[in-house]
């Protein structure tokens, strides 16, 4: 969601991002979804109500949250 900058008005459904992943990792891809829309420390938030739509809360924010937990950053948004 970070490299397709999902923040503000654009915004997907949590279907059209796990599909993203590979086929075998789509459920464990939902499922971590979901808990981050729960952490309060997690950049991702829902949005739009029934519609089931995520975004990012900004892209400092994914890009911090993806150095904290270890990840490398998407090509293009390297510093």
């Amino acid at each position: 969601m970070t490299r397709k900058r999902v923040v503000g008005g654009h915004k997907k459904q949590v279907g059209t991002v796990k599909n993203w992943v590979a086929t075998s990792d789509q459920g464990r891809a939902e499922d971590l979804i979901r808990e981050m829309i729960r952490d309060p420390e997690a950049p991702l938030e829902g949005y739009g109500g029934s519609r089931d739509n995520v975004r990012l809360t900004s892209i400092e924010d994914a890009k911090r949250y993806i150095r904290d937990h270890g990840g490398d950053l998407p090509w293009g948004l390297r510093e």
